[in-house]
């Protein structure tokens, strides 16, 4: 009887595979479907990352210049990181080089959007559009930073001359009260 029903089914052009080998089958299918998409995803994050970073490139020479449209710039900003940030969204299927170079990217694309934001607030038209009272607290902001910068160089200054009176005076290990200063230092003739 089972010989009839595999010379029918041969016949009708169907052969009946054994379980193990259906499943496989199945398994195969779904991870060739999987290496496909993920080698699809990591060739177009690339791509979509060359043309991001050569826009991050080009927004980085432009604020070297000496009067760069940071209006246009803070923009292409904007939209560098937002490009950034949608190719970071499937790190997780990512190889580990596009994943660095993405993460390094958001990071120098935040450090140039800082500084954007800096030059806009210290240039005149950025300066114009801000109310009266985030102005006054921008400026006193700016006094207590030059008065702490001015602090740390006083204090510098002083530790820079007690270091350097200390190792004009061979005893360094004596205490300052012993210490004699070298003006008061005898010179004996022999």
């Amino acid at each position: 009887m089972r010989k009839r029903e595999e010379g029918r089914l041969r016949r009708s052009g169907r052969t009946k595979l054994p379980k193990w080998r259906g499943i496989l089958a199945a398994c195969g299918g779904i991870a060739l479907a999987f290496l496909t998409y993920f080698f699809f995803l990591n060739w177009s994050v690339a791509k979509n990352f060359e043309g991001t970073s050569a826009l991050l490139k080009s927004d980085i020479l432009a604020l070297q210049l000496d009067n760069p449209n940071l209006a246009s710039l803070k923009e292409s900003q904007a939209h560098v990181l937002s490009q950034l940030y949608q190719e970071q969204e499937t790190s997780a299927l990512q190889l580990p080089s596009t994943k660095s170079a993405i993460a390094k990217a958001i990071q120098i694309a935040n450090q140039v959007s800082q500084e954007i934001d800096l030059r806009y607030k210290s240039s005149p038209g950025g300066s114009g559009s801000a109310s009266p009272s985030s102005s006054s607290a921008s400026t006193q902001n700016r006094t207590q930073i030059t008065q702490q910068r001015q602090n740390e160089a006083d204090n510098q200054q002083k530790l820079n001359t007690l270091l350097s009176s200390n190792t004009q005076n061979p005893s360094s290990t004596a205490d300052s009260s012993t210490a004699v200063p070298q003006s008061q230092k005898v010179t004996k003739p022999w």
